[in-house]
């Protein structure tokens, strides 16, 4: 799977891109700006144009139809290499962090040639929202709704914050994540920096990517902590390929996206079992999913509106795990359990779900992790599965779960 960036960018050459320091490139500042790392490039603008405007009332398709319109303005009034980008959240409109952009620049190799930056020098203290024993507490109330076959699973996140004596250096956080997240996809987006900080993460997930007649789709639901025992490490591994639990979780995505996916395509290759895949703190379960369309007309944003949310990060049915997670959680996902990427005026884009994320502001930065929750799970080792993904972003700040409160 390879899909490029927008036709009509300059990409720098091979000499110039093997040589481009990532501590340039991902550099984060007071002017608003999108972020967006591949396994195959990195492409960023910080020329926005507008942003894009929804109604507080309006569902995921009207953002989209909005979007879509507000980039064929753009264009029309003389701004022929305009895009998209940005975030779209979970649920809520406010949160939507779609821009207009332009001057978007891309590199398909950058050199990472500085150690990982220590942030954790001014770290002051954490805080759980929800803490582990409430958390807990709402893991057996949904299984017992799951139990009672209400639903088939829902995802439920918990909040980390953490507090510094200093204003947190988004450039450096980013570095970091990147850094160590070469083969998934990292992100970050900020409309106005200075009023509301930055949105950035680390994703192993792809959602979806459309580029002319082909589509991919990456989706990743099943997770393990790694270890730094090499032979436990893949013990962890196989026991997270042969778990029962984890299939099942796995197969409701995968049959979600299927579904959602056929009726668009002529030819949809979707493997019978998940493949391993690894990032530096866990494994995951993850398929790859790709097929060619009946119409290459067919937009990026026609796919976004069929599979946001998924399974992976809400449940399955997707209404009434969405009730529940609103029921259920004391605070708003923003843009976590959203989806990040770019779209250009042809319909062709690239978006990936919005997980190991945080929003950063000044002195503050919130983590955001989930778990999906079934009728097999045990709460505590749903906790743990919250505390094992939250170490992506901890890594970013060069902080241990031994600083962190329980």
């Amino acid at each position: 799977m390879s899909i490029q960036p927008p036709y009509f960018i300059q990409q720098n050459n091979l000499t110039e891109t093997q040589i481009a320091l990532a501590s340039e490139i991902l550099h984060c500042g007071d002017r608003p700006a999108f972020l967006f790392s591949t396994p195959d490039y990195v492409l960023h603008s910080n020329q926005k144009l507008a942003d894009v405007k929804v109604d507080s009332q309006q569902s995921l398709s009207n953002w989209l139809r909005q979007a879509r319109l507000q980039l064929q303005d753009a264009l029309q009034q003389g701004n022929p290499h305009a895009l998209l980008m940005g975030g779209l959240p979970f649920s809520s409109a406010e949160d939507v962090n779609l821009m207009v952009m332009q001057q978007a620049q891309c590199y398909q190799k950058i050199l990472f040639s500085t150690p990982d930056y220590d942030l954790s020098n001014t770290f002051n203290g954490s805080i759980y929202l929800p803490s582990a024993d409430a958390f807990q507490q709402s893991v057996e109330g949904l299984v017992h709704a799951l139990k009672n076959k209400e639903l088939d699973k829902a995802v439920l996140a918990r909040i980390l914050q953490l507090d510094f004596d200093q204003k947190i250096d988004i450039s450096k956080l980013f570095y970091n994540l990147s850094k160590h997240n070469p083969d998934g996809y990292n992100y970050a987006v900020a409309r106005n920096p200075k009023q509301e900080g930055w949105f950035l993460g680390a994703s192993p997930e792809l959602l979806i990517a459309k580029q002319q007649q082909r589509i991919w789709s990456k989706p990743v639901a099943g997770t393990a902590p790694r270890s730094i025992d090499p032979v436990q490490d893949q013990h962890n591994a196989q026991q997270l390929l042969s778990s029962e639990k984890d299939q099942y979780e796995h197969a409701l995505v995968i049959e979600m996206i299927a579904d959602q996916l056929s009726p668009f395509c002529k030819n949809l290759h979707v493997p019978k079992q998940p493949s391993l895949i690894r990032t530096k703190r866990l494994w995951h379960l993850a398929t790859q999913i790709e097929g060619v369309l009946q119409d290459e007309r067919t937009h990026v944003f026609d796919l976004v509106e069929k599979l946001h949310p998924t399974p992976a990060i809400c449940g399955q049915p997707t209404a009434l795990a969405r009730t529940k997670i609103a029921e259920i959680e004391p605070f708003n996902r923003e843009l976590f359990a959203g989806t990040m990427g770019w779209a250009d005026a042809k319909g062709n884009g690239e978006w990936s779900v919005t997980v190991r994320c945080a929003r950063v502001y000044e002195q503050t930065a919130r983590l955001f992790a989930g778990a999906g929750i079934v009728a097999a799970s045990d709460p505590s080792a749903e906790c743990a599965e919250t505390a094992a993904k939250f170490r992506t972003v901890l890594d970013g700040f060069g902080l241990s779960p031994e600083q962190i409160s329980i």
